[in-house]
């Protein structure tokens, strides 16, 4: 990979106590940026307009009826939903966001599906759906279900496990036309695959969120390393990589994550999503989670030359 592949255009950092959250996902729909912490039973939503910065003022939205009659507060780790992954889709001609739980517990097998437009929302997938991908071997290998990533491309639905423990990376696709018909997981499966992933220092990444680019028929995902053993407690954070597959999970390049000056940085990027497209590339947002720390929020440039197959 050379260094000019990827560089970061800006960055934009808010502390623990900004009521932000451990951000885990991050979308961009119509003219509204959306983030999602692990950790709140919300939406954050600012405009796309707004210029974004540390002090940005964000809308609150409640992902939940009873969530209005409660405090919008941060949860602890032994209550949080855990919304690990963050997606825009098309279901039933109209744009939504899906918002998905990583069914590590029972609190978290949780999946939301969201319309913007009248402001509803009502889950997508339940308990039944839950139990089949935890039983679904092609996803975990066996692993405790630790569901970081969904994505679409209009017509599938991804579903991806964070393998790091076992380094079985399963990824499910759904017919979402299926979904649409109220069909179930296990009655919309179309097909799996696993993913190779990169390293550091014989650590093996995880992956933590992916975006399927429509307009390139690709995905891109991206993979932290954390040296942790369970699919509950955090670790030591080495890095994080931007990677990029065919629709089928085939790799078409990895990229690592450095500062200007070629250095690793050691963040857990938790989120992706694409923003806009350029002369010489591909512009994307990423979010991270630092485990207490500051949350961040980057603006990232993928050169065209990543592209090439």
């Amino acid at each position: 990979m050379k260094q000019t592949d990827l560089r970061i255009l800006e960055k934009f950092s808010f502390s623990p106590d900004s009521a932000i959250g451990a951000l885990s996902g991050v979308a961009c729909l119509e003219d509204y940026l959306y983030l999602i912490g692990d950790d709140v039973r919300y939406l954050l939503k600012t405009s796309l307009k707004n210029k974004l910065t540390a002090t940005t003022a964000f809308e609150k939205v409640p992902l939940f009826e009873s969530s209005e009659q409660q405090a919008l507060a941060i949860f602890s780790k032994a209550e949080k939903p855990d919304f690990e992954a963050l997606s825009c889709i098309i279901f039933n001609e109209q744009p939504h966001l899906l918002i998905m739980g990583s069914g590590s517990t029972e609190k978290r097998k949780q999946a939301v599906l969201y319309n913007p437009s009248n402001h509803q929302f009502k889950t997508l997938l339940d308990q039944v759906d839950y139990d089949y991908l935890q039983h679904c071997a092609a996803l975990t290998g066996g692993a405790d279900l630790n569901i970081e990533a969904v994505c679409s491309d209009n017509r599938h639905l991804y579903v991806f496990q964070r393998g790091n423990i076992n380094h079985f990376h399963g990824v499910l696709v759904f017919d979402l036309a299926k979904i649409q018909a109220h069909k179930s997981l296990e009655n919309s499966f179309i097909r799996s695959f696993n993913l190779t992933l990169p390293e550091i220092n014989g650590s093996v990444s995880g992956i933590s969120d992916a975006y399927f680019l429509v307009g390139q028929n690709l995905l891109i995902a991206t993979a932290a390393v954390e040296q942790t053993l369970n699919t509950y407690d955090d670790g030591d954070v080495l890095g994080s990589f931007i990677l990029l597959f065919s629709p089928d999970g085939q790799p078409i390049s990895s990229h690592l994550i450095q500062s200007a000056e070629g250095k690793t940085l050691p963040i857990k990027v938790e989120g992706i999503t694409w923003l806009e497209s350029r002369p010489d590339g591909e512009v994307f947002l990423l979010v991270t989670d630092s485990d207490g720390g500051d949350s961040e929020v980057l603006k990232i440039l993928l050169a065209n030359s990543a592209f090439i197959k």
